[in-house]
């Protein structure tokens, strides 16, 4: 899902990953979900740098699929 290979996934990049890599068009069709998924769990793990209270770490990264599922 991380298309830049910055390490980081901004929501966009998760949209694209669910419709693309993960291929669950019915979940891609739910906008709000997403979005919730997304702001849940990047406060989950303590920030280390400016860029963690934006994007997902890959710490974050099984709680926006748990949060998915």
């Amino acid at each position: 899902m991380d298309i830049n290979g910055n390490g980081f996934l901004s929501l966009a990049e998760v949209d694209k990953g669910i419709r693309d890599v993960v291929n669950l068009p019915v979940l891609f069709e739910l906008k709000p979900v997403i979005m919730r998924a997304f702001q849940a769990a990047k406060t989950l793990v303590k920030s280390k740098s400016k860029h963690d209270d934006d994007f997902i770490t890959k710490a974050e990264y099984p709680y926006i699929l748990k949060y998915l599922r």
